[in-house]
């Protein structure tokens, strides 16, 4: 499901120029693979700086995204570039046809289904380490976060699988379409298909995010309420109320930048899930031009991403550069003691 099979017939003579077609599709996917790249360049030159011997929870969901954004570019965005050179002719045999779209939809859904459960597992991850912090710990956070990137890969790969039964080569046209037996499987399966692309993780992270932020909210105001309390318990220490400011800040950076990216998401994603389901419910209802244009909105999602966690993470964008030299041991050391709470050899 992508804007390769929507009206496909229409889109080379009443839609946009098949070089502004092209161009969108190459400028994504520079966009796409060099920001994810830089991203994981970044987040490894992090951990060594800040000498972790493991990436954090939300790291290891923070990947697993990118990879999934990385894959849309290769696997989704390229064939459709390669389709509109070809003008929707495909050359190959009709089992390579199902073969490809199984990929293009399979690696679509990483952004659109496995994209979308997994901002559901950061916002899930989110909120068992701010609402239920005694939850987490007894889970153990990095086994959680394992288990909720392989559930959104498995949902992913299971939600993909009928376009092995959906999709062949018509051999007049030579194009890789989709068939219907009935005319009323297509509107149906549109909305089933939105429903669980969209609908549905964009409800769930809303839910946990809800929760977050009441109880980030109202964390905040058992503070400023019980300021002088505070003060009096945390004067016994002098680097305690910087560690709980620390940590107070890092936590709604945190919960600012996921909330962020899940927010974009869904407007993102929004017009390309609307337009599907408005023009399969009333065809024709949308000009086919203005329903090309909307739908190149979904496709900016994937290379939006990384770019977001540049944008509130300055260090990590200063890491991301290509030319930066990591410290050496002894500037390494004063970067993270300057940053960290002094720990003994017995910690």
């Amino acid at each position: 499901m992508n804007i390769s099979t929507f009206n496909q017939s229409t889109q080379m003579d009443v839609g946009p120029s098949p070089s502004l077609m092209i161009l969108h599709n190459i400028v994504l996917i520079i966009l796409t693979v060099v920001g994810n790249l830089l991203l994981l360049v970044a987040v490894s030159r992090t951990n060594r700086v800040k000498r972790r011997k493991r990436v954090t929870p939300v790291q290891v969901l923070m990947l697993h995204l990118s990879t999934a954004d990385i894959l849309f570019a290769l696997l989704t965005l390229l064939p459709n570039l390669l389709t509109l050179i070809t003008r929707y002719r495909f050359y190959g045999p009709p089992f390579l046809c199902r073969i490809v779209k199984f990929l293009q939809v399979n690696s679509l859904v990483l952004p659109l289904y496995a994209s979308a459960f997994l901002l559901v597992a950061i916002s899930a991850d989110r909120y068992y380490a701010i609402c239920r912090p005694l939850d987490s710990i007894r889970t153990g956070v990095y086994r959680r976060a394992s288990l909720y990137a392989s559930v959104a890969w498995t949902v992913a790969a299971f939600l993909s699988t009928p376009q092995l039964l959906l999709f062949y080569k018509d051999e007049h046209t030579h194009e890789c379409t989709a068939f219907y037996a009935h005319p009323w499987m297509y509107p149906v399966y549109v909305c089933i298909f939105n429903t669980m692309v969209w609908l549905l993780p964009s409800a769930l992270a809303s839910l946990f995010y809800s929760c977050v932020c009441r109880t980030v909210w109202h964390s905040f105001a058992i503070r400023n309420i019980k300021a002088n309390e505070r003060e009096e318990i945390l004067s016994l220490s002098l680097s305690a109320p910087l560690r709980s400011s620390e940590f107070d800040r890092r936590r709604l950076q945190t919960v600012k930048l996921t909330l962020t990216i899940v927010a974009t998401n869904f407007t993102l994603w929004a017009p390309f899930c609307l337009i599907q389901v408005i023009d399969a419910l009333t065809p024709g209802a949308i000009n086919p031009v203005v329903a090309t244009y909307i739908l190149l909105f979904g496709n900016l999602n994937s290379c939006v991403n990384p770019w977001m966690w540049f944008i509130f993470n300055r260090d990590l964008m200063k890491r991301a550069n290509p030319f930066y030299r990591l410290p050496t041991t002894k500037a390494s050391r004063t970067e993270f003691t300057l940053t960290q709470r002094p720990t003994s050899r017995n910690d």
